[in-house]
């Protein structure tokens, strides 16, 4: 079996990254996980609610209507879970998080309310079905993508994790950028380091011109937002390799 395809875009600044699509063990997982959580919540709430009496008979005494509310409510619940966390936490819900997967549109950008809402909405299909169709579109597709995933533009891509170890040793002997410390979270948004780690481990493949281009205007961008001054074309590296460093220590998110 080959490995899972994967979702290269440009950045603005012409560089080139790629993301793993999830597949279906991945995407199951997480699934799982947060049905659990649903079921959780549920049963909770029940438990609370039986404290008021004999819960059976409470149900009971419940209109056709009410009865239908509280049906509709239970599937509305897995549906704003799911779209809340996804808007909210940068594609993720806590399943996905488990799973090490995450929600992004199919040009890199962090989902958006809209999209997270099409690609939820259409479970509706699947569920009647055992997500049957979604199964196998996941299994069948080149990118692994739901039907709603398809409408909604949308990719599940693996989770990225950088070890920056070698960037923090450095960093810590050049006193240069001491101050970068507490400036890093807020000059650096998740995405932004995101790109900033793939170009620190893609800059040895770069040519050597392009590479000091793409170095000097993350470094004048990024310090600006730093407040740490102008950077010299001959620091930018050194610059960027510290802010990156300063941003791992701050356990940024």
């Amino acid at each position: 079996m080959g490995a899972d395809p994967r979702l290269t875009f440009e950045t603005p600044e012409r560089a080139l990254l790629s993301l793993d699509v999830a597949g279906l063990g991945g995407r199951a997982l997480a699934y799982l996980a947060d049905l659990a959580l649903v079921f959780l919540f549920w049963v909770t709430a029940l438990l609370l609610y039986s404290f008021g009496g004999d819960l059976l008979r409470r149900v009971q005494e419940l209109s056709a209507a009410a009865q239908v509310v509280a049906v509709a409510a239970f599937f509305l619940t897995g549906w704003t879970y799911d779209v809340l966390w996804e808007t909210l936490w940068r594609g993720q819900t806590p399943g996905k998080r488990l799973a090490g997967v995450r929600v992004v549109r199919t040009d890199g950008a962090p989902v958006g309310f809209v999209e997270s809402v099409v690609r939820n909405v259409l479970r509706a299909v699947e569920l009647p079905l055992l997500y049957a169709p979604g199964v196998l579109a996941v299994a069948l597709t080149p990118r692994h993508q739901r039907l709603g995933d398809i409408l909604a533009g949308t990719l599940v891509v693996k989770d990225r994790s950088y070890d920056l170890s070698r960037y923090a040793a450095a960093a810590a002997l050049d006193p240069r950028w001491a101050a970068l410390r507490g400036r890093a979270g807020a000059a650096l948004a998740p995405g932004d380091f995101e790109r900033l780690s793939d170009f620190l481990r893609r800059r040895p493949v770069l040519e050597p011109s392009a590479r000091a281009r793409l170095a000097g205007k993350m470094a004048t961008a990024l310090a600006a937002r730093a407040g740490a001054g102008a950077v010299s074309l001959a620091d930018a590296e050194p610059f960027l390799e510290a802010l990156a460093a300063a941003y791992a220590s701050e356990g940024a998110p």
